[in-house]
């Protein structure tokens, strides 16, 4: 058994890829690696008989070194070995993270190049509609001193030091860091943005692809935004049908403008959206159109990437707002895929 959707060790490892390596894209962190079960519960115990094993794939087109491989390899290897000699019901992440020091201790006696993610802050975000924040959780391996700010700037030692879960109910830039003695862990860097969707209920009027929903679709409504890797969780999918979701703004509010990105990465399957709607309603019964924009098909030298798009249109009062977001259903003819069906991947969809 080796999923690429967790044992291929040329994807990322990490969400901000800006700091990474150069890879083929992906995310595999050493959580999700540690986290896989080879005999998943959907198999009857005849069906998993068969299984003999896993192991974890590393491509090397991107990769020029064997000190660029042990870094895709190491620690992810660790995690790989646990999940195979370990039963599921013994396995314990944050155990295993108290191991990984030790192990360490070994990859620098031999002068391995590992990958030291688990040494920096790492961070758990949750939505909290209830109280109206985005809650944070921040973690280290060693339960360090975690230092931060929420406006940008470069945390020192001098910094707040965390606590307990942060609440955020207004826009952030968070920073978070570590330091160890003289060295510093690598800078946790994300951003909050609010809206007058953000943390509203919302509702899926199309079936999301099962591989890539990730957590649903409230995922377009917790203030957190995806970058070029749609496999990092922030982005959601369908495939073959559109994207289509209702917000309930919960109060009538003035609105004038609605805003969402798409991930593109046309080898992958990955398109950009065909069109835009937007329909609003104050009683969730008669709806009206408010916006609607066509965008053209997509060329072979189209760049991939993050592509926004925003629709403006004179103020109107609303409680109901639908969004409509047209796919690519079946990709080009300059595609090596022509004919078949298109992946739409959506990040947040923003109203102002």
């Amino acid at each position: 058994m080796t999923p690429n959707s967790h044992l291929y060790f040329d994807h990322y490892q990490s969400i901000d890829t800006e700091l990474e390596p150069y890879a083929i894209g992906g995310y595999s962190s050493v959580r999700k690696v540690y986290e896989w079960d080879p005999l998943p519960a959907s198999l009857t115990n005849e069906e998993q008989k068969h299984i003999l094993g896993a192991q974890a794939n590393v491509w090397t087109e991107y990769i020029a070194t064997f000190k660029h491989v042990q870094y895709m390899v190491l620690p992810r290897l660790a995690a790989l070995c646990e999940v195979q000699w370990s039963k599921p019901e013994q396995k314990n992440y944050f155990n295993f993270l108290k191991r990984i020091p030790n192990l360490v201790g070994i990859y620098k006696l031999n002068n391995y190049n590992y990958a030291r993610h688990l040494f920096d802050v790492s961070a758990d975000f949750t939505s909290n509609p209830k109280d109206r924040s985005v809650d944070v959780k921040l973690l280290t391996l060693d339960k360090a001193p975690i230092h931060y700010t929420l406006d940008g700037s470069e945390p020192t030692p001098s910094s707040a030091v965390y606590s307990d879960i942060l609440k955020i109910k207004q826009n952030a830039q968070l920073r978070a860091v570590v330091f160890r003695g003289q060295e510093a862990s690598r800078i946790l860097k994300d951003e909050i943005l609010f809206s007058k969707s953000t943390l509203k209920p919302i509702k899926a009027l199309q079936p999301l692809n099962e591989k890539y929903m990730f957590n649903g679709i409230t995922t377009l409504v917790d203030g957190l935004h995806g970058n070029k890797n749609y496999k990092t969780g922030r982005w959601i999918a369908v495939y073959g049908n559109d994207m289509n979701a209702l917000i309930d703004l919960e109060k009538s509010t003035t609105i004038q403008e609605v805003a969402i990105s798409v991930c593109v990465d046309k080898g992958a399957w990955v398109f950009d959206e065909r069109s835009l709607s937007i329909e609003t309603s104050v009683d969730g019964v008669t709806y009206k159109r408010v916006a609607m924009e066509n965008y053209p098909p997509m060329k072979k030298d189209d760049a991939n990437g993050v592509i926004a798009h925003k629709l403006s249109f004179s103020p109107v009062e609303a409680r109901y707002v639908k969004v409509m977001i047209g796919s690519e259903q079946f990709l080009p003819d300059w595609h090596s895929g022509k004919g078949s069906k298109g992946f739409l991947f959506v990040d947040e969809i923003t109203i102002n």
